[in-house]
């Protein structure tokens, strides 16, 4: 009885194990595919694709999507040419300061307050609202880790 029940505990151990590998192995395989679906595009066509699909839920209006078009492909090149210096400092092994870091961070910051800025000159008070509550999910990003969790997708 003893045995059969310690190779029950092993088995259930050992499939738990395997599953949490194939768990953690399927998260980072679909970052990589996001990044690889979109590394080939431009930042025009990331900005227009952006604005388009800004347009569809916060039913802008032509003027609103040419402005909303020019910000997101500064936006866009900004990012791309952020993408290429972490790269190159990542293929460097170049390990950042606690001052670089704080920098960083900062900059981060001050430009999302900046585009928060632009958005809210731009959407009329029901669209900024919409925008808003679309962008300040806490950890929009990791929605795929929590268990179950489905709402707000």
């Amino acid at each position: 009885m003893k045995k059969v029940f310690s190779l029950v505990i092993a088995l259930t151990l050992i499939t738990g194990a395997m599953a949490q590998e194939k768990r953690d192995r399927k998260s980072t395989d679909h970052k990589k595919d996001r990044i690889e679906r979109f590394k080939d595009l431009t930042p025009e066509q990331l900005a227009t694709l952006q604005t388009k699909r800004m347009a569809i839920k916060l039913d802008l209006s032509q003027a609103q999507q040419k402005e909303i078009l020019k910000l997101n492909t500064e936006l866009a090149e900004k990012r791309k040419a952020e993408f290429q210096k972490f790269k190159e400092a990542k293929d460097g092994k170049k390990e950042w300061t606690a001052e670089e870091r704080f920098d960083f961070m900062n900059k981060k910051l001050d430009a999302r307050l900046a585009v928060q800025q632009k958005m809210k000159n731009i959407l009329d008070d029901n669209q900024y609202a919409m925008w808003k509550k679309s962008h300040d999910k806490p950890g929009k990003h990791f929605h795929h880790k929590r268990k179950g969790f489905r709402q707000g997708r």
